[in-house]
């Protein structure tokens, strides 16, 4: 799918207000479109598989969930992508991140409630047939959008914007 620079704005601006704060009249106020060509533009970049889904971002521990980690892990990589879909099935499993890499290529971020989740998880992923070389306690996570999703359009529009005013 070729990306036009309303497409990018809006895909910056789902990164950079972390998808849930914008209504689309937000959106489209922010880069002068109607909110139903946000919408329409949202449906097409997910039927073109650009757009895969909006996720909350939970901190954990404001949800009382007192165990978040990473494990580092390493599976074949024949069978790595059968491995991450049955990994991401498995109970308090919440992401898993597949890697190119051969060894350690895959990262499997859980949370848990008490020791013996995270026991219960670690001989899942172990009956998955995962090496698991490291666990981390994960403190938390940092974003930032993709600054060629449209940050250079927002920033040309707020400046023809304010050109016309003044006109």
């Amino acid at each position: 799918m070729d990306l036009d620079p309303t497409d990018r704005a809006i895909l910056y601006l789902l990164q950079e207000e972390n998808q849930t704060h914008l209504t689309h009249d937000e959106i489209g106020d922010r880069i002068d479109v109607s909110s139903s060509t946000v919408s329409n533009r949202l449906r097409e970049l997910k039927d073109e598989g650009v757009l895969r889904d909006y996720r909350p971002e939970i901190d954990y521990e404001a949800a009382e969930i007192p165990h978040h980690l990473l494990f580092i892990c390493t599976t074949p990589i024949a069978d790595r992508e059968t491995i991450c879909q049955r990994t991401v099935d498995v109970p308090g499993v919440v992401n898993v991140r597949e890697l190119l890499t051969g060894s350690r290529n895959l990262h499997v971020e859980i949370v848990a409630m008490n020791t013996p989740e995270i026991e219960a998880v670690t001989e899942e992923l172990d009956d998955l047939g995962l090496e698991i070389h490291q666990s981390e306690i994960v403190r938390g996570d940092y974003y930032q959008p993709f600054d060629q999703f449209g940050k250079v359009e927002l920033e040309s529009e707020s400046e023809s914007g304010s050109e016309t005013e003044s006109n």
